[in-house]
C-alpha cells in the first residue's frame, strides 16, 4: 500500500514508499487485542494453572508492546503512536462485541486461535521487514512465545 503525498514541485501527486514501521501496524493491533483478552481471562478464570498461563501470555504481550512502542517512537512521532492506539481500542471493542454474542466461549480455544493468528501475522510482518534491529526484536519475542504457545496447546488439548 502506498501513501499519497503532495509534491513540493509543481503540486503533483507522488507516491511515498511505506516505512518499516507501517508494516508493524496489523501486528501491533493483534498483539494489543490479545493482551487485553488475556488480561480479561486472568480476571475471570478461577483455575490457578490457567491464571498463571494467561498471566505469562499477558506479560509477554506487554513486553512486546513496550519494545514495539520504543521502535515506533524512534521512527515516528507521538501522534502516530496515539492514532495506532485508537485503532487498537476500536479492535478491542469489536472483539468484545463478538465475544458477547458468543454465549459460552471456551477461553483456551479462543486463546489458541488468537495465538495461531498472531503467529501468522508475525510471519507476514517478518517477510516485509528489512531493518535488522526490528527483525531481531520480533524474532526474539517469537522464540520466547513459542514455549507459551506449546503450553497453551497442551492445556487446550487436555484440560479445557
Amino acid at each position: 500500500m502506498y501513501l499519497k503525498e503532495k509534491g513540493k514541485e509543481r503540486g503533483i501527486m507522488m507516491l511515498k514508499k511505506p516505512s518499516e514501521i507501517d508494516y508493524l501496524e496489523n501486528y501491533y493491533i493483534a498483539n494489543y487485542t490479545s493482551a487485553i483478552y488475556y488480561k480479561h481471562c486472568i480476571l475471570t478464570t478461577k483455575k490457578i494453572f490457567l491464571k498463571k498461563l494467561f498471566k505469562s501470555l499477558y506479560n509477554h504481550k506487554k513486553a512486546l508492546k513496550d519494545d514495539l512502542d520504543r521502535h515506533i517512537s524512534e521512527a515516528r512521532d507521538q501522534e502516530y503512536l496515539d492514532q495506532l492506539l485508537l485503532k487498537c481500542k476500536k479492535e478491542v471493542f469489536k472483539m468484545q462485541q463478538n465475544l458477547s454474542i458468543n454465549t459460552n466461549p471456551k477461553s483456551g480455544q479462543i486463546c489458541t486461535e488468537m495465538e495461531r493468528r498472531f503467529f501468522a501475522q508475525l510471519h507476514q510482518t517478518l517477510q516485509l521487514l528489512t531493518d535488522g534491529s526490528l527483525r531481531n526484536t520480533l524474532l526474539s519475542h517469537r522464540h520466547k512465545s513459542k514455549a507459551l504457545q506449546e503450553k497453551l496447546l497442551l492445556v487446550n488439548k487436555y484440560l479445557i
